[in-house]
C-alpha cells in the first residue's frame, strides 16, 4: 500500500491546497488567482483610480546557470536575444512612460528580478537603468532591489548600479557548504568561499543593504550544517535575508539523481521545520527583526531609529523581547509595504512579469519571442489578468497583508472603510480559536510560532469564494490559455474576456 503521507498524487490531492491541520505550501504571493485572458485596452478601458506613488518589477529572464530548482520564466544568456530583449523592454518602458494612467506617479521603490539581472554587462545595465530614470519619475528615497548571484556581480557593475540609485541586492548565496551547492548544481556557478568575498566586495561598495537567500531542504543537508550556515550568516556583513524552502521540480536533472541514489536524499519534512524553528530563534534572540515569516533583518540600527523607523511585538504577552519590522515606516522595505503591506500599484515589465494596476492583477507574455514582437509593435504585452472589486480588495489586504505577519486595524479601516475583523468575523473567529491569530483593538497578528508555519493557510482563509482552492498564477498557465486563446474561433478555447 501506498503511504499517502510520503508519496502524493497531486491530481487528486492537490499540493496548492491544503486544510488546518494540514499545512499549506504553496507560497501565497499573488491574489487574486482566478485570472482571465485579458488586453491592454480592456485594463484601462475605465480608469477607476490615479494613484501618486507606485512600485515596479522589471524581469530579466537571463541565466548564465540556470538552476534545477527554479520555476520562474529564464532562458540562458545569449547575446543576440540579450540585446533584442533589453530593446523591447525599453519600448515598453516607454509605452507605460506615456500612459494617462501613470501620468505624473512618483516610483517609490522597484525590484529587478528574474532570472538574473546581474548577467547582463555593465554597459548593459546603464543603458537600461540610465533609460528608465529618462523616462520615469523615481523618489529622492527610491528603494531599488536587484537579484544577483556571487559570480554574475563585480566592482564594475557595482558602480553604475550604485550611479543610478540601486541600494539593495538579493543574492543567490543558498549555503556555504560546497558538497551542497553541488547537489543543487551550483558548484560550477560558485562555491562558499567566493560567495564569502562577493558579499565582502558589495559590502566595501557601500551597497546600502544587501540581502542573501537561503534554502532549507537541500539534499544532504543536516541541522548540523544549517546552523554553521546560520552562525556564517551572523559573521558576514549582511543586511538582512530570506529563507526559501527548496523544490525539486518533477523531471529536472536532480530529480532523477535522487531517484537513482546518486544523490543524498533531502530533509524530512520534520528536520526542515526544525531548522526553520531553529533560525528563528537563534535570530530574534539576537536582535535580529522579523519582515515575514522568512524574511529577517539586522538588529535596529540608532540611525533607522532616528529616522522613525519602528518595530512590534511579536509575542504579544512580552513573554519573550522578539520585535518584527513595521515596513511601511523604513525606505528600505517600501517594496514589500507597498506590494503587500498597502497592496498598491506596481508596474510589471518584462516577459512573465507580475503587476497590479488599475485594480487589475496582470501578467505579461511569457513566451519572449512573442513578448519581444509585441512590444515592438507598440503594444503592451498584457495577456492575462484578474478585476478586484471592492470586496476583493478587501480580500487581498488581508490574504497579502498578513504575509506581513500583522495588519492594523485602523489602516485596514482608511484603506477600506470597514474594520477587517467585523468584515471578516466568523474567519477571524475560526483562526484565533485555532491558535493562528490574536485579534487586539490594535490589530490583527499571526501567532507565534504556530501561526508562522500556517502562514499560507491563514492568508488563505480570506480567499474569496471565486478564488478558493484556485492555485498562484504562473507563467504555465499563462501558456496554456495563450493556446487556448490562440486556437479560439467562436466554437474552441476561451473567449477574450473584458475585465
Amino acid at each position: 500500500m501506498t503511504d499517502t503521507t510520503i508519496t502524493r498524487n497531486f491530481l487528486d490531492t492537490p499540493s496548492f491546497w491544503r486544510e488546518y491541520p494540514e499545512r499549506d505550501i504553496e507560497f501565497v504571493r499573488w491574489y487574486p488567482c482566478d485570472v482571465r485572458p485579458l488586453t491592454a485596452d480592456a485594463m484601462y478601458a475605465q480608469q477607476e483610480k490615479f494613484p501618486k506613488t507606485t512600485s515596479f518589477y522589471v524581469h530579466i529572464p537571463f541565466c548564465n546557470q540556470v538552476c534545477t530548482s527554479c520555476p520562474y520564466n529564464k532562458f540562458n544568456t545569449r547575446n543576440t536575444l540579450v540585446r533584442r530583449y533589453i530593446e523591447a523592454l525599453k519600448a515598453e518602458i516607454d509605452m507605460y512612460s506615456r500612459l494617462p494612467y501613470l501620468k505624473d506617479v512618483v516610483f517609490t521603490s522597484g525590484y529587478f528580478g528574474g532570472g538574473t539581472p546581474t548577467t547582463l554587462r555593465a554597459e548593459e545595465l546603464d543603458d537600461l537603468l540610465g533609460f528608465m530614470k529618462q523616462r520615469l519619475n523615481f523618489s529622492d528615497d527610491c528603494s531599488v532591489t536587484i537579484e544577483s548571484t556571487p559570480v554574475d556581480v563585480d566592482q564594475h557593475k557595482l558602480d553604475v548600479l550604485l550611479k543610478h540609485g540601486v541600494n539593495r541586492m538579493s543574492l543567490g548565496v543558498q549555503t556555504f557548504h560546497d558538497p551542497l551547492l553541488r547537489y543543487l548544481g551550483r558548484a560550477r556557478a560558485h562555491t562558499g568561499e567566493s560567495a564569502t568575498r562577493t558579499i565582502e566586495l558589495i559590502d566595501r561598495s557601500g551597497m546600502e543593504n544587501l540581502c542573501i537567500d537561503y534554502m532549507i531542504g537541500i539534499p544532504g543537508q543536516t541541522h548540523e550544517l544549517w546552523a554553521q550556515d546560520i552562525r556564517t550568516l551572523m559573521d558576514l556583513p549582511v543586511t538582512s535575508f530570506s529563507v526559501y524552502n527548496y523544490a525539486v521540480l518533477p523531471g529536472s536533472e536532480v530529480f532523477f539523481a535522487l531517484q537513482s541514489g546518486a544523490t543524498p536524499p533531502c530533509p524530512s519534512t520534520h528536520e526542515a521545520d526544525e531548522m526553520y524553528q531553529y533560525l528563528h530563534t537563534t535570530l530574534m534572540d539576537a536582535g535580529y527583526l522579523a519582515l515575514t515569516y522568512n524574511d529577517f533583518i539586522e538588529p535596529m540600527r540608532p540611525e533607522w531609529e532616528a529616522k522613525g523607523v519602528k518595530t512590534y511585538p511579536v509575542l504579544t504577552d512580552g513573554s519573550k523581547p522578539y520585535r518584527g519590522l513595521e515596513t511601511d515606516t523604513f525606505y528600505l522595505t517600501d517594496h514589500l509595504s507597498q506590494v503587500w503591506g498597502r497592496c498598491g500599484d506596481m508596474v510589471a515589465m518584462g516577459s512573465g512579469a507580475y503587476g497590479y494596476l488599475n485594480n487589475r492583477m496582470y501578467l505579461t507574455e511569457p513566451d519572449i519571442n512573442a513578448y519581444i514582437e509585441t512590444c515592438n509593435a507598440g503594444r503592451l504585452p498584457i495577456v492575462m489578468g484578474a478585476y478586484t472589486d471592492e470586496h476583493e480588495q478587501r480580500c487581498r489586504s488581508l490574504v497579502l497583508g498578513l504575509k506581513l505577519l500583522r495588519m492594523k486595524r485602523s489602516v485596514y479601516r482608511e484603506r477600506h472603510g470597514v474594520d477587517p475583523y467585523e468584515y471578516f468575523k466568523d474567519k477571524c473567529d475560526d483562526l484565533a480559536a485555532k491558535g493562528l491569530i490574536e485579534i487586539t483593538d490594535e490589530a490583527i497578528q499571526v501567532t507565534y510560532p504556530k501561526g508562522w508555519y500556517y502562514i499560507d493557510n491563514i492568508c488563505k482563509t480570506f480567499y474569496s469564494d471565486a478564488n478558493y482552492r484556485l492555485p498562484q498564477p504562473t507563467s504555465a498557465s499563462t501558456e496554456i490559455l495563450n493556446w487556448q486563446i490562440d486556437r479560439a474561433d467562436g466554437r474552441k478555447g476561451l473567449p477574450v474576456v473584458q475585465l
